[in-house]
């Protein structure tokens, strides 16, 4: 084995110009994959975040029949002795209960229909770090005092100013006429389409209030370490919860965002593929005049008593090194690539805003994050693809009769 590999290293640099070409094309699909990786898991991160974490949790508790009908009386009684029980929970990272309200909100001559987000101040940061997405004002005060933080584009919709009163006008779950005046405090923007546009935040208690469901909620979302390990955490929110109550894993109440957020690997194998598909060329090139250069070389080496799968692997050994050369090379590459893709972003803006899909907005520019996953898949694809691209010089070599080997120019 030793031999092999001393042999196929001095056989790789017999051509050094050709083998660095090889090695500084592999470089730059290495560098193009990782720095292509990077940024596609920065928007994952994005989707997982708004998708999963603000909008799903990783378990999540409801009434049977309120996902399907969303009205307000079906919610979940007795919430703060179950969000209690839940907190006890080893695994639970942060716990919130949440009651919605659909209303009509009106600033001077302004109105629009507004999707009321009741939530306690505390316990919502506990699963969403909210705080960091004001851009004006301040989040809620932790207890009730009739105010209320708006979705940005809604108020830039209603041209709400902070310290202003805006009027909220519903029909409460008993029937009957609720209407209120809220402070605005705080404007945010969450990345949620839905609620930037047409979302606000209200204390707990008082959309109880205003909707007649006190000591009630519609959703009870549980956030645990990780959203992969969903799965581990559903029984011990099952064990704490009333037997009547929806239990779901965010998969399970989404499976469209599951699937979405699912491709993530298979997208990057995909076009990680598809690059050093093309990039393995150069490879099939370099082994196969190496092979015919050397051909007589080759022949005189079978003759001398080198078998057929030592012949192979003395030409894979090459093609080895040269996939490592290149990595290496576009390690250090991509790996400047990444840095800047992380700290400064790409900007992908439309007239100076973010974009939207599957309900998420994006901002003006993207950030990049770096998954050791990513990293190892791209190492990985170099090496298998060049391996495969120099397996047919490799075989042919392994083929050749010596005597007809070295008889050829």
């Amino acid at each position: 084995m030793f031999f092999l590999i001393r042999v196929a290293w001095r056989n790789l640099w017999r051509q050094g110009r050709r083998s660095l070409i090889t090695a500084s094309a592999t470089a730059v699909a290495v560098a193009l994959c990782m720095a292509s990786t990077a940024f596609s898991d920065g928007i994952y991160a994005v989707m997982g975040d708004v998708l999963v974490t603000q909008s799903l949790g990783h378990v999540q508790i409801h009434h049977p029949d309120f996902p399907s009908r969303q009205q307000p009386h079906l919610s979940i009684e007795h919430s703060a002795e179950l969000l209690r029980d839940i907190e006890g929970i080893e695994d639970a990272r942060g716990v919130t209960g949440r009651l919605f309200g659909s209303a009509l909100i009106g600033l001077g001559d302004e109105t629009t229909g507004v999707r009321l987000i009741g939530v306690e101040p505390s316990r919502e940061l506990t699963v969403v770090p909210l705080e960091d997405k004001i851009i004006e004002g301040r989040w809620l005060s932790e207890r009730a005092s009739g105010e209320v933080v708006l979705g940005s584009k809604l108020a830039e919709e209603l041209a709400a100013e902070l310290g202003q009163q805006v009027v909220v006008i519903t029909q409460a779950s008993d029937g009957s006429l609720g209407n209120e005046l809220y402070e605005v405090v705080g404007v945010i923007r969450t990345g949620r389409s839905a609620v930037d546009r047409g979302g606000g935040y209200l204390h707990l208690s008082d959309l109880q209030s205003l909707l007649a469901l006190e000591g009630q909620v519609h959703e009870i979302l549980v956030v645990g370490q990780d959203p992969d390990h969903a799965d581990e955490l559903l029984p011990r929110v099952e064990a704490v919860a009333d037997q009547g109550l929806m239990v779901r894993t965010w998969s399970e109440a989404d499976p469209t965002t599951a699937q979405s957020m699912g491709i993530q690997n298979f997208a990057v194998v995909l076009y990680v593929g598809i690059i050093f598909s093309v990039a393995s060329l150069g490879v099939l090139n370099t082994m196969l005049m190496a092979v015919f250069e050397r051909t007589r070389e080759l022949g005189l080496l079978k003759a001398l008593g080198l078998t057929p799968a030592r012949i192979t692997g003395l030409i894979l050994w090459e093609a080895v090194f040269l996939s490592a050369l290149g990595s290496a090379l576009g390690g250090l590459l991509g790996g400047a690539l990444d840095y800047l893709i992380v700290t400064r972003g790409i900007d992908l803006s439309v007239g100076g805003e973010g974009f939207s899909q599957m309900g998420v907005t994006f901002d003006p520019v993207i950030k990049g994050v770096v998954r050791p996953e990513g990293v190892l898949i791209t190492l990985l694809m170099v090496f298998a693809i060049s391996i495969l691209a120099a397996l047919w010089p490799a075989l042919r070599a392994a083929t050749l009769r010596p005597i007809d080997a070295m008889r050829q120019d």
